[in-house]
């Protein structure tokens, strides 16, 4: 389990991304690949005024997890995207029940483009781990909204750019670096959202993934038997990303953030 004071074990080959889903499964839940599964998708979708009369536009949908979770609690029809074509084909099977509800469609960060002035909010997890830049998100976002849209805006954030086990980390989870809070922050306004709220989320997903761990030990143990030889690979790169992006919270030099703004129109 990932315990921020525990040594890096010896450099694995890193776990390439096709082999993370069934790992995050476990730790996260169904076609979740970020900490607090269902539990922290729908406490982030309630803080947009969701119905069954809204689209909600969903960046960064892992394998459908997410989606699932809050077209399930919200009713809401979910218009989701995510880059990885791994994490659509996982998440093509148990997406099917709610078809219509539910879309899972690619998305291209380096030039983000989606249905114009469709959805009334958008929620964003993540979104900038697949790749490209806060200035080009925004600007792609802005026309896929109805007038009076708001968004939840999940991200890392860059504190210290020299900070140890930094690159080694980056790797792991197949990124570039992050970018800094100011420069999201910036690329929002600049774009036309005006920000309300601001929230430091990492102790939350500090004690997410401590949790998550702790279940898949013990679920682990319970099994009596350890996993396969390239499981167990898989398993320790995976162990080794999330003790590193702890150690990088808890240490200040990087931070997840949430965002909750709203574009203003004219």
């Amino acid at each position: 389990m990932p315990e921020e004071a525990a040594a890096a074990p010896a450099a694995p080959p890193t776990a390439p991304a096709t082999d993370r889903h069934a790992w995050t499964d476990r730790l996260w839940g169904s076609g979740h690949l970020l900490p607090g599964g269902d539990t922290e998708a729908l406490r982030l979708a309630a803080l947009l005024p969701l119905s069954p009369q809204t689209t909600l536009l969903l960046v960064g949908a892992g394998a459908g997890g997410a989606a699932a979770a809050i077209a399930g609690a919200r009713g809401t029809f979910v218009a989701a995207h995510d880059a990885s074509l791994a994490g659509r084909q996982r998440a093509a099977p148990p997406l099917r029940k709610l078809a219509r509800r539910v879309t899972l469609e690619p998305w291209n960060p380096a030039a983000p483009e989606f249905r114009p002035a469709y959805h009334h909010h958008a929620l964003l997890l993540e979104p900038l781990r697949q790749g490209g830049t806060p200035e080009a998100l925004f600007a792609g976002l802005g026309p896929a909204l109805r007038p009076d849209a708001q968004i939840v805006l999940l991200e890392l954030v860059l504190r210290q750019p020299a900070a140890r086990g930094l690159d080694r980390w980056c790797a792991l989870e197949a990124r570039g670096l992050p970018p800094t809070e100011a420069t999201v922050s910036q690329a929002l306004r600049h774009a036309g959202y005006e920000v309300h709220v601001t929230e430091d989320a990492g102790p939350r997903q500090v004690q997410a993934v401590l949790e998550g761990w702790t279940q898949l030990v013990t679920t682990l143990d319970g099994e009596g038997q350890g996993p396969a030889a390239g499981e167990a690979a898989t398993l320790v790169a995976e162990a080794e990303a999330w003790l590193l992006r702890l150690r990088l919270l808890r240490e200040g030099r990087i931070a997840l953030v949430r965002w909750h703004a709203s574009l203003r129109r004219g």
